[in-house]
């Protein structure tokens, strides 16, 4: 599972990063009762992905802190879970990070890196890092996970693409660097990558093929990147337009049928407590936790998005 949880901060000012609207006298007015409903709400939605186990793993977007993290995992409504954790240390200027949960009794972790995205010479700013872990699966398979938050589009689409396109080749450049030494390459990559999956820096930068029902993916090399999430509906609402901004892009070892780890299905959740009416445009939209200042006591303005293997084979 990926979900961009949308500001999930803690109540305490960081003055090292841009977080005061989330404190009890900020902008927000973002107090304990709200902070610890906003943890439960998100355990709901990750409990409600399969409500017979929950998630083997679970990928995050704006995420503050490790101390969330704990909270999340161990105080929360998720602590009946059991998950474990990773969560990278960027230089954001807001502070959020992404994150990842995993099952111990599923994932058995091997190594972590965090990779820094760099964005000169277009830009002077700092973006999200990328984390990247890896670790062997109950079938003795080695799993490589990345989590991404790729740079906003809030300055313009095509303004900011060459930003996304150096995110998009960090990325590639670390799945070049597994490629050389793994024979059966099992990749996936999620995120919120603030670009749809025909845009640039998913098609091209990242070399993400698209997918196709047609397609024979036997003849392809275990090594090529697929996107899973050309033909979904969206989990963005933007002025009453869903676009498909969160992704998920695997090895075509997924596909190929010659594997342990065979791709089940791929949804955006798009469960009926997560949604609200669009009074505005018409239709449905993410029910968020804010509109503005105003308190809304939602999830977040993104859906997440579900992935499923067939059983046994992780």
């Amino acid at each position: 599972m990926f979900y961009n949880v949308e500001n999930l901060f803690d109540t305490v000012d960081d003055p090292l990063t841009n977080d005061d609207d989330f404190t009890p006298g900020g902008f927000k007015r973002w107090t304990d009762k709200r902070y610890w409903t906003k943890l439960n709400n998100i355990s709901k939605v990750i409990v409600a992905a399969d409500q017979q186990n929950a998630p083997d793993f679970v990928g995050l977007a704006e995420v503050e802190n490790d101390t969330v993290l704990y909270d999340l995992t161990r105080r929360a409504l998720l602590k009946r879970v059991g998950y474990d954790y990773l969560i990278t240390s960027s230089n954001d200027a807001r502070g959020i990070d992404v994150a990842l949960l995993y099952k111990k009794r599923s994932f058995r972790l091997v190594g972590q890196e965090n990779l820094n995205v760099d964005l000169k010479p277009h830009s002077n700013g700092t973006t999200r890092q990328v984390l990247h872990a890896w670790g062997r699966v109950v079938s003795g398979d080695t799993l490589h996970l990345y989590v991404a938050h790729w740079p906003s589009r809030i300055n313009g689409t095509k303004a900011t693409e060459v930003l996304r396109m150096c995110a998009a080749k960090t990325i590639r450049e670390s799945v070049d660097s597994v490629l050389t030494h793994c024979t059966k390459p099992y990749i996936i990559i999620m995120g919120d990558f603030n670009e749809t999956p025909n845009d640039e820096a998913t098609r091209r930068t990242l070399c993400a093929h698209a997918l196709d029902s047609d397609k024979d993916y036997e003849l392809l090399s275990d090594s090529v990147l697929v996107s899973l999430m050309d033909h979904a509906a969206g989990s963005y609402c933007y002025q009453g337009k869903w676009e498909q901004l969160d992704q998920f892009v695997v090895t075509a070892s997924f596909l190929n049928r010659t594997g342990v780890m065979e791709l089940k299905d791929v949804q955006v959740m798009d469960a009926g407590f997560l949604l609200e009416e669009n009074k505005v445009y018409g239709g449905k939209q993410p029910h968020r936790t804010y509109n503005g200042a105003r308190y809304l006591n939602g999830f977040s303005d993104h859906l997440p998005i579900v992935l499923t293997f067939d059983n046994g084979t992780l």
